[in-house]
């Protein structure tokens, strides 16, 4: 077993820093340097015996201030949780959809709306992939062939989405315009991505708001030429999206790129860990998108129902980080783990109805549209309810992905997978789209049921919430 660390190790720790940590006044400060050099939670927990590098900074701090007076409102607890920048995390995912109204003006909604279904999944899986290794390296020090992997994410997705989107045009007849298209998603959505990776919230909304403001600018108005003006405008922040994030890949390693290995080395070594991430990224997404790409054409009361879960993504992100402050928090106000287990249950609880309810508002946003265009359906209704059955259940993903527990993550959406599709294969022929999206709600709450056990169950091992 792993020992704490020693006082060596925390100078060792520190040292690379310089003087700037000894004039830290919290514990967040410290975190942020840490990260800095390249720790993550997994070093953490590998090399010092912390369950995170947030309660590994608390020590660092704990230890600093042990060689002088603390200084005048400091702080003891590290919170994870970043209310605002977390918060809005899905409404920058979404920042595009405001061009989708003259994007199928140029190519029609029959071609655009497929071919962005299977853009989302592929980018959702070659992104998160690169992410997670991102993650891994960076917090090894590796942090120039972080950014190589975020590079080479970006190409292989853009790469991978012009051939899908050449072979849909091509076996269907479709636009070639099309293609630009979905290249124009697939961009954003990583290049948005690595802007997230590095905490720069702030730079993907300055630079999104003019498409945003020439997408509304479209809806009011209308013209064809404003249309393709607005897909200018557009391609133009995307571009500028780009520049930031690949600027942001070049950040150079403090101890010099010649400390580090070569990045086929790297990721031969970490290839067996990230594979079960990208299996449950895939799984995901296959989960997700196919309830929803069979009505994108002829049901789009269906197919936009769930959109309240894109807005809300960076609420179950937040409440995931807000949920490990508050166990933290717990664990030093109880004496007994017994007592921790039922303070954590309560806790878990809380956090799941408090992201259903948030989820159900904003559901009520798209059936609000619909309802003014008078396409409100019961089917429609249906999908906006287990879109929010979902959105509980990715909540908990977060908590289960954070501790590293990928695999019972995997049997769960697989568990999912089996109700829904593969259960519609049992519905009789001619059965009503009401039928198909109960089955789909139906999956949904037994993959938030499977996780809710998992992570009910994990609260009794008390040492991964120190």
């Amino acid at each position: 077993m792993t020992q704490p660390p020693s006082s060596r190790d925390i100078d060792a720790l520190i040292d690379p820093m310089g003087t700037g940590v000894f004039r830290a006044v919290e514990p967040l400060q410290v975190a942020a340097m840490l990260e800095s050099q390249g720790l993550n939670d997994k070093v953490a927990r590998e090399l010092y015996d912390h369950t995170s590098v947030f309660s590994l900074a608390e020590t660092a701090y704990s230890h600093i201030r042990s060689k002088g007076a603390a200084p005048p409102g400091s702080t003891g607890f590290l919170k994870r949780a970043r209310p605002v920048a977390q918060i809005l995390h899905g409404l920058l995912y979404a920042l595009p959809a405001a061009l989708l109204p003259a994007a199928s003006g140029l190519v029609g909604t029959q071609w655009l709306m497929p071919g962005l279904v299977f853009t989302t999944g592929l980018g959702w899986v070659i992104g998160g992939a690169a992410t997670h290794l991102a993650y891994s390296l960076i917090g090894h020090g590796h942090v120039r062939s972080a950014g190589r992997v975020l590079r080479t994410g970006m190409l292989v997705a853009v790469l991978g989405v012009a051939m899908l989107a050449g072979v849909i045009t091509g076996l269907r007849d479709g636009p070639v315009e099309l293609i630009a298209l979905c290249i124009m998603q697939v961009t954003f959505q990583i290049a948005s991505g690595i802007l997230l990776f590095y905490r720069r919230e702030g730079w993907l909304g300055l630079i999104m708001m003019p498409a945003v403001v020439a997408g509304v600018a479209y809806i009011v108005i209308g013209d064809s030429d404003i249309g393709l003006l607005t897909l200018g405008v557009g391609f133009a922040c995307i571009l500028a999206c780009v520049a930031g994030a690949l600027r942001l890949t070049l950040t150079r390693n403090p101890a010099g790129d010649a400390a580090e290995p070569p990045l086929r080395l790297l990721a031969r070594a970490n290839v067996r860990a990230l594979l079960p991430w990208v299996l449950y990224s895939a799984l995901s997404a296959v989960f997700l998108l196919q309830a929803e790409a069979r009505y994108v054409l002829d049901r789009t009361d269906i197919a936009v129902a769930g959109a309240g879960l894109v807005i809300g993504m960076g609420i179950l992100e937040y409440r995931a980080h807000a949920f490990e402050d508050e166990t933290r928090a717990a664990i030093r106000q109880v004496r007994y783990p017994s007592d921790f287990t039922r303070r954590g249950r309560w806790l878990l609880a809380k956090g799941v109805l408090i992201c259903l309810a948030w989820l159900a508002v904003l559901s009520v946003l798209p059936l609000a549209f619909l309802l003014g265009k008078n396409e409100l359906t019961h089917a429609s209704i249906a999908m906006a309810a287990a879109h929010v059955i979902v959105g509980g259940a990715y909540f908990l993903a977060f908590l289960l992905g954070n501790q590293g527990r990928v695999v019972p993550l995997c049997v769960a959406q697989a568990a999912a997978l089996a109700v829904h599709p593969l259960g519609r294969l049992l519905l009789p022929a001619g059965a009503p789209a009401l039928a198909d999206v109960l089955l789909f709600a139906a999956a949904a709450l037994l993959f938030l049921l499977i996780l809710l056990v998992l992570m009910s169950q994990g609260l009794r091992d008390v040492r991964q919430y120190s």
